[in-house]
């Protein structure tokens, strides 16, 4: 005879499964076992203890971008005070302050005309120094760092003779020429990616080109640079004017730089010369 549960589904969780094990025990066990396995099971015949969850707010991303992390780090800008102890730092006065710098409302200054700064040990320039109308001279100041300011000099740059390694921290926007000579700067990264005027880097220790400006309407000078093994980032580069290339170990020039003047190179060069000449460039020896 076929049993009534029979045709139940097997997986199908019964009633009598979803008693408690008390009820259970209570139902078929003797009263005096019932009693003494409840004993035995203590605690583990509660059900579990539900914490109270707390109403928190969602969890915040305190991460900073870079700009936001540089902006927070950023130094204040000087104030006179600033100004007038650095200025003695290297012999000058007050007065020359108050007739070098105009003073802003917004903290920052701009110099009226040109401003010489040469050999007087400076290590920076003011922070707050947004624009130099005329020519900025900093060269000879062996500890010398750039530190973004100015932001733009309407005349010629001249940067030589120091101990500088890096061109980070470079005006925005210079008017006139830029001279980089006899430094120890190994990275272009950081000049202006077009240029006024002409642009020196003689003698310094560049191995390549990376980061060399894109457009320079006047001459680029790379002489002396005697680790300077690899042109290939000139391909492509504007020059309104010449292009120096004496005493310098590399021995091919790429093809596609759009240069009006001509190749200034070395008698020595022989191997840079007969390349130069091959790929259709005016080149002078010297």
């Amino acid at each position: 005879m076929m049993s009534p549960h029979s045709l139940d589904n097997p997986f199908h969780t019964s009633q009598l499964n979803q008693e408690s094990p008390a009820h259970l025990m209570n139902t078929h066990l003797p009263p005096a076992e019932a009693q003494a396995l409840t004993e035995a099971l203590g605690e583990e015949d509660k059900p579990p203890k539900i914490e109270p969850q707390l109403d928190l707010p969602p969890t915040l991303d305190i991460s900073m971008t870079g700009k936001e992390q540089k902006e927070v780090e950023k130094e204040p800008l000087w104030i006179k005070e600033d100004y007038i102890k650095w200025a003695e730092s290297f012999g000058m006065s007050e007065g020359w302050v108050d007739e070098t710098f105009e003073f802003q409302e917004d903290g920052t200054t701009v110099v009226n005309g040109k401003l010489s700064l040469i050999n007087t040990k400076i290590r920076q320039l003011p922070i707050g120094l947004m624009e130099v109308k005329g020519n900025l001279y900093i060269s000879r100041n062996s500890s010398f760092k750039l530190n973004g300011y100015p932001k733009k000099i309407e005349g010629d740059f001249e940067c030589s003779y120091n101990n500088l390694t890096s061109l980070q921290g470079m005006p925005e926007k210079v008017g006139g020429n830029i001279y980089l000579e006899y430094t120890n700067i190994s990275s272009l990264d950081g000049l202006p990616d077009k240029m006024m005027g002409n642009l020196s880097l003689y003698h310094s220790q560049l191995e390549n080109l990376n980061g060399i400006s894109k457009e320079i309407s006047g001459n680029l000078n790379l002489g002396g640079n005697n680790q300077l093994t690899s042109l290939e980032a000139l391909k492509g580069v504007k020059i309104g004017g010449d292009l120096g290339f004496d005493h310098i170990p590399a021995t091919e020039i790429p093809e596609g730089i759009q240069i009006k003047g001509s190749i200034y190179i070395d008698s020595s060069q022989i191997t840079l010369i007969a390349d130069a000449k091959r790929k259709g460039y005016q080149v002078e020896v010297l």
